[in-house]
């Protein structure tokens, strides 16, 4: 028997995965908070359009108020991919509907296991990381990927790392994986918190950049001016961190953590390589795009800046590894939530270096 799936927030991420697994035979049901977008896919499909190619795929999207409708059919797997500020009432929302062997997933940004643990124990918490899929939600029932397949050039890269929060190799983390791989390149990772801290790490380069700036992702990857000097800057400090934790951490964008922390000290051999990787990631993608803070502060929602940036900067504070630059972008992104301030390319100028 198959696994009934729900997707617990079907933007970009939960949207894209849950309807190619629904593209490829699997039970799977989205829910979002979104009216439009879920009656758009109700009535029109979910466009998935990009680097894996067009499809109108038909599958069933709920309103919230709908899940009640659980009760007469147990979920197996709940994949929670809603902003990380909504965990917690999501996995609570979900929690009474799951089967006796059921669990729930975190697909998010940030780190999210322990606030879904909080709610249902950490023996029904899976972790996936979502390595480097870049999805963009860009209207109702509409969703875009910008990211290479992680098979395509003769490497397989893995987008999705199924964890399990005690590291060990279990059957549902492996049969999960195997789901996955119907999306793309999936395994079974042993080391859930480094690869969630090494995830972290690259998102941060640009998370706060870019929604403090409001530019797209050429300015610190292939521009060389201030905003590129300060994503080493980030990345550096964010691998101070995550060793100070003591996690494992693997390449990040696809450069080896030491390159980063070399180039940072003004090694300028390392910077060239570093500099040379930023070409080539960025050449893996079918255009320039924004971070997800960046395409939320610019439809003037409320961003993950705290539950990624925010928390380098807070986990440095608790090991004694300050990560004062994650702070200072961490602030300026809170401020333009909070309406005091609006996106400006001069709102770095100040960022100490």
């Amino acid at each position: 028997m198959g696994k009934h799936i729900v997707f617990f927030g079907a933007g970009a991420v939960g949207g894209y995965v849950g309807a190619h697994l629904a593209r490829a035979g699997e039970d799977v049901v989205l829910v979002d908070p979104w009216p439009e977008h879920v009656a758009a896919v109700n009535r029109d499909g979910m466009h998935l359009s990009g680097s894996q190619g067009e499809h109108v795929v038909r599958v069933r999207a709920m309103h919230l108020y709908e899940v009640q409708g659980f009760v007469k059919k147990p979920v197996d797997i709940v994949v929670i991919c809603t902003k990380s500020y909504d965990t917690e009432w999501a996995a609570e929302m979900m929690q009474q509907y799951l089967s006796p062997q059921g669990y729930i997933v975190s697909m998010q940004n940030g780190i999210n296991e322990d606030r879904i643990a909080s709610v249902v124990g950490w023996g029904k918490a899976v972790g996936c990381i979502v390595s480097t899929i870049s999805v963009n939600c860009y209207e109702p029932g509409r969703i875009r990927r910008y990211q290479q397949p992680g098979g395509t050039g003769g490497k397989e890269h893995a987008v999705f790392r199924v964890g399990e929060v005690h590291g060990r190799v279990t059957p549902r983390a492996t049969e999960l994986a195997q789901i996955l791989s119907q999306v793309d390149a999936a395994n079974v990772t042993q080391n859930l918190w480094g690869e969630r801290w090494t995830k972290l790490t690259a998102n941060t380069i640009t998370h706060g950049l870019l929604g403090a700036t409001g530019l797209d992702n050429r300015v610190v990857y292939i521009e060389r001016g201030k905003a590129h000097r300060i994503g080493l800057k980030l990345a550096a400090e964010a691998i101070a961190v995550g060793r100070a934790q003591g996690y494992e951490l693997g390449s990040v964008l696809g450069i080896k953590p030491d390159e980063w922390t070399n180039a940072d000290r003004g090694d300028a051999s390392a910077l060239k390589r570093v500099q040379d990787g930023l070409t080539a990631w960025m050449g893996t993608l079918l255009e320039p795009s924004q971070s997800s803070v960046g395409r939320d502060v610019a439809r003037g929602r409320r961003s993950e800046i705290d539950f990624t940036n925010g928390l380098v900067a807070e986990k440095g504070q608790e090991v004694g590894v300050p990560a004062p630059t994650h702070a200072a972008l961490t602030e300026l992104v809170r401020r333009i939530d909070a309406g005091e301030l609006k996106s400006d390319p001069k709102n770095i100028d100040a960022i100490q270096l």
